[in-house]
């Protein structure tokens, strides 16, 4: 097979990928661009409360990224089965779960700031910037949480253009106003927080534009379908696997940020702007994820079979050239980036050394990736809970050996071998689909 020649399939996946991977890539230019206009500050320390802070309620988000990735896979397969009733109902399950959370985490933030940094027993300085930083971030939890619902509602009904619209708002403001509170306003670590509340407020205003006709006197609002027992139980019971998931791969990219802390601040702070690079590319790839989400989904609510085994094909070939495409650019631009992230030689310095992890691992991760959006739009969370637990296992193995032997490096290769495993063990259950059809 010719992997450059583009069949029906392919065209179709790229159309809706496209305007996933642009709309992906945006999100992590959040933590770029924050990273950035603080990082030409100079000021190690207000890098490194940045890079805390930014890693840590980023988690803190994505714990709920099973709102994202459970609803893109439900809705596309009622999608596939022209049942508009659980279309709206998946999409006011989705909004009050991240409307309860978010609220969960306004009240709760003493306790959850407090447990986390008596963990990472990261430098005083530091922790004290990142603790403002979050503070003001959790304001918008609300509003923050139901942008990963409506997304991925959006994305499961096949509106990538819409959601595309939706991230750029939130990116292209929280650019605007970064520059204007710290460059103009001089508010330093306050104004990049306020930037980011700001603009995921505005996101929220649009969103809840875009699905307004679900919301608001369709026609296909059922309330006993909404508040179906069975319903919740089969909303959640994905979910619970996909937190699970989620958690542990949280817990992998999280010792980015502790052994960062116990490196000291130099490490910490281009360990972060490592981990954006990283994030970049893993968007990037979960944009072709998405739509395999969206097309596998799809052609089990339609039951072909066919179709599906199509689907596959084209999201392997697809992603294995945008793969390469990323690990090129990190190639010629690489050292450019982490320049306009920092003006600190000594961080400079210590990035340049790590850059060729950022170079291979697009090609490293990409079926990890690419298998997780296969099982996702499947709605298989039994196996995606079961293969991250096995992946997860190998990781710590890997990081008890690996770091002792070669400290930050060590993590570097530790994370490599995650992603494998992630690939290896996913594969495993792959022929547990053709179950569905």
């Amino acid at each position: 097979m010719n992997i450059l020649k583009i069949n029906d399939v392919d065209h179709r996946l790229l159309t809706t990928s496209f305007p996933i991977i642009i709309a992906n890539i945006s999100i992590p230019l959040l933590g770029m661009t924050d990273t950035a206009v603080l990082g030409q500050l100079g000021d190690l320390d207000v890098l490194a409360g940045i890079s805390l802070g930014a890693v840590i309620i980023g988690a803190i988000y994505w714990f709920f990224g099973f709102l994202r990735m459970g609803l893109t896979g439900l809705v596309s397969q009622a999608r596939g089965q022209r049942n508009p009733y659980e279309v709206t109902s998946l999409l006011i399950r989705g909004i009050a779960i991240a409307l309860a959370g978010g609220l969960g985490l306004i009240l709760l933030q003493g306790i959850l700031f407090n447990t986390i940094f008596f963990a990472l027993s990261a430098e005083k300085a530091p922790e004290d910037l990142s603790r403002i930083y979050m503070s003001i971030r959790l304001i918008s939890a609300p509003a923050a949480i139901s942008l990963l619902v409506m997304t991925g509602w959006l994305f499961g009904m096949g509106r990538t253009k819409e959601a595309l619209y939706l991230l750029l708002l939130i990116n292209l403001a929280n650019i605007l106003l970064d520059l204007i509170f710290v460059n103009l306003l001089h508010l330093g670590i306050h104004g990049v927080a306020y930037a980011t509340i700001m603009s995921e407020t505005m996101g929220v205003f649009l969103g809840v534009f875009l699905c307004k006709d679900y919301l608001f006197g369709n026609g296909f609002i059922d309330k006993k379908r909404i508040f179906s027992k069975s319903k919740w139980q089969q909303f959640l019971f994905l979910n619970i696997n996909i937190v699970i998931r989620s958690i542990l791969l949280q817990a992998v990219f999280l010792s980015y940020l502790f052994f960062g802390t116990l490196f000291g601040s130099v490490t910490l702070a281009a360990n972060h702007i490592l981990f954006q690079m990283t994030h970049f590319s893993a968007y990037a790839l979960d944009g072709i994820a998405f739509s395999s989400e969206i097309f596998v989904g799809e052609s089990i609510g339609k039951r072909n079979y066919s179709y599906y085994q199509k689907v596959i094909k084209s999201c392997f070939k697809l992603g294995l050239i945008f793969a390469i495409i990323l690990s090129t650019f990190f190639v010629i631009s690489g050292s450019g980036l982490i320049n306009l992230m920092t003006s600190l030689d000594e961080v400079r310095i210590f990035c340049y050394n790590y850059l060729i992890w950022i170079i291979i691992m697009p090609i490293l991760a990409v079926s990890s990736f690419l298998l997780d959006g296969i099982f996702l739009g499947a709605a298989r969370g039994t196996e995606i809970r079961v293969a991250m637990i096995q992946s997860f296992v190998v990781f710590c193995f890997s990081a008890i050996i690996f770091i002792s032997l070669f400290d930050n490096q060590g993590l570097w290769v530790s994370i490599s071998i995650f992603y494998l495993a992630r690939a290896i063990t996913l594969k495993r259950y792959l022929p547990k689909i053709n179950s569905l059809f």
